[in-house]
């Protein structure tokens, strides 16, 4: 397995979609192969991460490998063709991806997030729909935070009904995975103030995602502000998020849990590079 990555062109500029994936992606078969594979994939990703994140290098073809891997798909349910790991493998493979490239790790928290919000509040139709984009290798980023609000659930964005669609507005910002997105969830309210995930596609007319992430580290999670000017999108594509915070689900913990990962991940990175050092590198004073 080769990879290969391409250094981002100048920040805050609009970044033009990706292509959808030309070919299936892998269907993992259990639990096992889910960590072998992820295992597989980290020790790529891990050979020019350092120089990925200091220089700001996007890792295009690592993505791609590995949501055509099969592990962007690990919990879509068995009822729709997924394998439907146990969240404490799909924690583990995100653990292991991480620490060989965070920002990697990271991009895929969102789109495993709202693979489970979907199952959760979607109806059978939209399950249907959505959970085969997954299974095909689409891969879905986010919309979701707004800058300057009192709490992470205060949203501007807003949608109208139009009849057999809906027309979403508004602008976010620290929207991981969007630049290289194919499908970009919106948070947006509709009139009685509730949050409803807007799962518009990446080239929609009036979405547009800036490259003007800025950080310390983690410098390619494909981030950036998205900007949503009257986009359409068909109600088969609107989901109740809010359904999973109106009554006792797991949605929250699923985000939750996935972060964790990824920070466990950096820190078993760290954990693995002082021992290395400390191995093999002389000391400037005994001890």
């Amino acid at each position: 397995m080769t990879v290969s990555t391409v250094k981002t062109d100048k920040a805050s500029a609009a970044v033009p979609p990706v292509a959808r994936p030309t070919a299936p992606a892998h269907i993992i078969k259990d639990d096992a192969e889910a960590i072998a594979i992820a295992h597989a994939l980290a020790a790529e990703f891990v050979k020019d991460s350092s120089r990925r994140d200091r220089e700001r290098i996007w890792p295009v073809a690592e993505l791609d490998a590995f949501s055509q891997s099969g592990l962007w798909s690990i919990n879509v349910p068995k009822a729709f063709g997924g394998p439907e790991v146990s969240y404490a493998t799909l924690a583990k493979v995100i653990e292991i991806i991480s620490a060989a490239d965070s920002s990697i790790g990271q991009v895929a928290q969102n789109h495993l997030g709202v693979v489970a919000a979907i199952r959760t509040v979607a109806d059978a139709d939209q399950q249907k729909l959505l959970f085969a984009e997954a299974l095909k290798g689409t891969r879905f980023g986010n919309a979701f935070s707004e800058f300057g609000s009192k709490r992470a659930a205060d949203f501007e964005t807003r949608f109208t009904d139009a009849g057999d669609h809906v027309v979403v507005s508004g602008r976010k910002f620290y929207s991981s995975g969007a630049l290289l997105a194919h499908l970009v969830p919106i948070v947006a309210l509709d009139d009685e103030g509730r949050a409803w995930y807007a799962i518009a596609d990446r080239g929609a007319p009036g979405l547009t995602v800036i490259d003007d992430w800025s950080s310390f580290g983690q410098r390619t999670t494909l981030s950036g502000t998205v900007i949503i000017d009257n986009v359409k999108l068909p109600k088969t594509h609107l989901v109740p998020g809010y359904k999973g915070y109106d009554r006792p689900t797991a949605d929250g913990a699923i985000f939750q849990i996935i972060q964790v990962a990824v920070d466990t991940g950096i820190a078993q990175a760290a954990i693995d590079e002082t021992v290395s050092f400390v191995r093999t590198k002389s000391r400037a004073w005994i001890d």
